[in-house]
């Protein structure tokens, strides 16, 4: 994710999307990422071509995919037939899988209490992802501030963001990206 960094820089947000028309309004906006949060393996590689078409990253959420199987054998069934560039999972098993087949790894982590913010930095330690999804998004500066330098990943705020302005502010306080299903927020 830190080779992205640049693009983010330009446009700080991820389209995440469930259907086939959110993913035809993903298509024409400014992200340069999409996740495929739903559906079923039977329409992702459709989906998926559509994203790689326009040249965007293709990312799916493998917790939320009907149809692929959360073990190793899913993520290596992406990888080996290159339907996307790297998946979001909550398993960190799962994310470190997709990095050892090489695919993008990003862990999903709910931050809702202090024990929380131990079992993310611990993910961190071990798993060693290439970005980490932090929701509520509201909640990433609190994580960021709470992690040792040495630990902290690129974060991406997910949930909970509903204005340019906080976007922009999320940015300042050290998160590479929001990850958004508001359309509003896909454009530039």
């Amino acid at each position: 994710m830190k080779h992205l960094k640049s693009y983010f820089d330009k446009h700080p947000v991820i389209a995440s999307i469930r259907n086939e028309k959110e993913l035809d309004k993903a298509i024409k906006s400014d992200v340069i990422m999409i996740v495929i949060m739903g559906g079923s393996i039977l329409n992702f590689g459709k989906m998926a071509d559509k994203i790689k078409a326009v040249d965007k990253l293709v990312f799916i959420h493998i917790d939320l995919v009907k149809g692929i199987a959360r073990d190793s054998e899913g993520v290596k069934y992406l990888a080996i037939n290159e339907l996307c560039d790297g998946i979001i999972s909550t398993n960190g098993e799962m994310v470190k899988v997709a990095m050892r087949e090489g695919l993008m790894g990003i862990q999903r982590l709910f931050l809702l209490d202090s024990d929380a913010v131990r079992t993310g930095r611990q993910m961190l330690r071990n798993n060693k992802p290439d970005a980490l999804e932090i929701l509520p998004g509201v909640a990433s500066p609190y994580f960021i501030e709470h992690v040792k330098h040495d630990e902290l990943r690129p974060v991406i705020a997910g949930g909970l963001v509903r204005t340019k302005q906080e976007v922009s502010d999320l940015k300042e306080k050290g998160v590479l990206a929001v990850s958004t299903g508001k359309e509003k927020l896909w454009y530039k």
